[in-house]
């Protein structure tokens, strides 16, 4: 067991790379970034604003970004499985990856109540509603 009080462990344990939803693959520099961070860090990509894109072309997104990754030979962290009281949720993390977010500061009203989200002309998108994300 680690004791964080007397023990300063100053190393970065792992980077959260946000990536732009372009909807078709991942920028050359993204590549180049992910490739030099990777032997230093653990990296978890996430898609921000995933909410500026469909579904369906969030599904192609995250397979692209994958065999982008694989082919560049971009390591990403990847949740253990070998521990048999994870290892059923832990696969499905690492089915998910990339991860793709939607966050808001803002506050919008639905119908009579307040939610966090954006508000766009065909909707809102209540970011706490996993429904929507």
């Amino acid at each position: 067991k680690r004791d964080l009080v007397t023990n300063h462990d100053s190393r970065v344990h792992v980077c959260l790379y946000f990536l732009v939803p372009t909807g078709h693959s991942i920028r050359s520099l993204d590549l180049v970034t992910m490739k030099a961070l990777d032997k230093k860090c653990n990296i978890i990509p996430i898609i921000a604003k995933s909410d500026t894109v469909s579904k369906s072309e969030l599904e192609s997104f995250k397979a692209n970004i994958m065999k982008e990754l694989r082919e560049n030979d971009v390591e990403i962290y990847k949740f253990p499985t070998d521990d048999e009281t994870v290892a059923e949720v832990n696969k499905e993390m690492n089915e998910l990856m990339p991860f793709a977010v939607v966050g808001s500061r803002e506050d919008v009203k639905v119908g009579e109540t307040c939610v966090r989200g954006r508000e766009y002309p065909w909707g809102v998108v209540e970011i706490e509603n996993e429904l929507h994300c």
